[in-house]
């Protein structure tokens, strides 16, 4: 049998080499080589999330705040305010 010339195999390119790459600046100073996720940062640097939701949405888990609340609670100091100074005239009468 004959031996065949054979060339070193070439190992196969690495998952992420081909795409997209971070580019944050490292402690190293360094840019970083992780790859990017749809907003161009990498999981460690700002790519998994997108931020707070828009809009103030923890005012609507119990409805304390909401503007019928709020107006009943004015409404409630303001009934509460009058019966106090109402029971007072009745009782020094």
């Amino acid at each position: 049998m004959e031996k065949s010339e054979t060339t070193p195999c070439a190992l196969p390119e690495p998952p992420f080499a081909s795409c997209r790459k971070c580019g944050a600046k490292t402690r190293r100073g360094t840019p970083c080589q992780a790859p990017a996720m749809k907003n161009g940062r990498c999981r460690m640097h700002g790519g998994k999330s997108p931020g707070a939701p828009k809009g103030n949405r923890n005012a609507w888990k119990h409805g304390m705040y909401g503007r019928e609340a709020k107006a009943l609670k004015q409404f409630s100091r303001m009934a509460l305010s009058h019966s106090c100074n109402s029971s007072h005239i009745v009782n020094s009468a």
